[in-house]
């Protein structure tokens, strides 16, 4: 008999397949697959990247972290000042780590896809920003003030987000079927394809019970899961506190000739 309906990897690839489909939707799938198939993994990640990151317990992926211009609005006696970028050299030295020129991003693709739609761009804080404001304004004594500091992020970076996202879809079912599933994968197969997707480990040889991926058949194939592993511009004198100081770094040069003679 024909079969009438398509597998669930089936729908997690079409789904990603479809730019129209809602991502919440196709990655809902994937944590309903991680769970029949019994892959903690799977139904983690698609989990996080419905719920979003912001628990601080798990590390972000690098494609959630975006170039994003650094930003502040201020005041002083004669100007007010909206917008303004500024260089990481421009705060003090002890926050230039946390506070860079990339951002991460942090939140689950239902609000990144409503971001993406309805504005141009984002601004976005970091939990360390009002309290190096406060720090730079009593610091400056030239009559001039910070009101806020913030990332500004365009919609371009989280388009890509969201698209990386979709191909991660796509690739995991691949790497899935890739393996001999045909609906639901091993836990073994599951594991190896978040592996290899998303966190860029090596792909390796593992054994898959077919019996238990395609629900049929007593054979294997050869698959394993694998280890885990886990230009600046220039800035108006009036932000430039004497909070602001260049950073030198200092270059380490080492040589070592050995020479050899021989005598007849």
């Amino acid at each position: 008999m024909a079969r009438t309906t398509a597998s669930q990897i089936e729908q997690i690839e079409l789904g990603a397949l479809d730019s129209k489909r809602p991502l919440a939707d196709v990655l809902r799938r994937c944590v309903a697959l991680g769970g029949r198939s019994g892959s903690e993994q799977l139904r983690d990640w698609a989990r996080l990247e419905l719920d979003g990151y912001s628990g601080g317990d798990h590390d972000l992926p690098r494609y959630r972290t975006v170039t994003a211009a650094l930003c502040i609005d201020g005041s002083d006696s004669r100007k007010i000042v909206t917008g303004q970028q500024i260089s990481t050299f421009d705060i003090p030295e002890f926050a230039r780590e946390a506070i860079s020129a990339s951002a991460p991003i942090p939140y689950g693709v239902a609000e990144l896809e409503r971001l993406a739609k309805h504005t141009e761009s984002i601004k976005m804080q970091d939990s360390m920003m009002p309290e190096l404001v406060h720090l730079m304004n009593r610091q400056n004594d030239r009559g001039s003030a910070i009101h806020a500091m913030y990332w500004q992020i365009s919609s371009a970076s989280i388009h890509g987000i969201l698209d990386t996202i979709r191909t991660n879809l796509v690739a995991l079912a691949a790497e899935m079927r890739a393996a001999g599933t045909t609906d639901v994968p091993t836990p073994e197969a599951a594991d190896q394809a978040v592996q290899v997707v998303i966190h860029g480990v090596k792909r390796s040889s593992i054994t898959v019970n077919t019996h238990q991926a395609s629900g049929s058949g007593d054979g294997s194939r050869a698959f394993t899961p694998p280890p885990s592993t886990a230009a600046t511009p220039r800035v108006p004198s009036w932000v430039r506190g004497p909070w602001g100081f260049a950073v030198g770094a200092a270059g380490i040069v080492g040589a070592v000739a050995g020479v050899a003679t021989w005598a007849g």
